[in-house]
């Protein structure tokens, strides 16, 4: 995550914030590479205030595990059939949804009704195939 200390308009929610920072590169919840900005978009890059920017950080747990219950639900290579990483990814979901119900409101970028679907899917899929093997 890059920060700059110039005060400017966030990208996502407007408000004027005297430090912005770009999320565009890093990794995802399973330590993969996460690039978000193409070559083309990198030449003008958005900015984020502090709430924005921890909104998208939660945005890309949220996809990044979604992917991966989507492909063990269908049958399909997971990283989540493995039990404790299952685990450690409810718990990150518990994490958000949490954080995005006491946090501001609206919610510019994560909803938090498809965090709380996430997690009842989830919690769903534990209770119906106990714990994986």
């Amino acid at each position: 995550m890059e920060k700059t200390a110039q005060p400017g308009r966030c990208d996502s929610c407007c408000r004027v914030s005297p430090v912005l920072y770009k999320i565009s590169m890093g990794h995802d919840f399973f330590d993969r590479a996460y690039d978000r900005l193409s070559a083309v978009d990198d030449q003008a890059p958005r900015w984020y205030c502090e709430e924005c920017s921890r909104e998208k950080d939660f945005q890309k747990d949220v996809r990044s595990i979604r992917e991966e219950f989507l492909r063990l639900r269908a049958g399909e290579a997971s990283l989540l059939a493995d039990s404790l990483t299952f685990q450690r990814a409810r718990r990150r979901i518990q994490e958000i949804d949490h954080q995005v119900k006491k946090g501001r409101s609206p919610h510019v970028i994560l909803s938090p009704r498809d965090v709380a679907l996430l997690l009842m899917d989830l919690e769903a899929w534990e209770e119906e195939h106990g714990a994986l093997e």
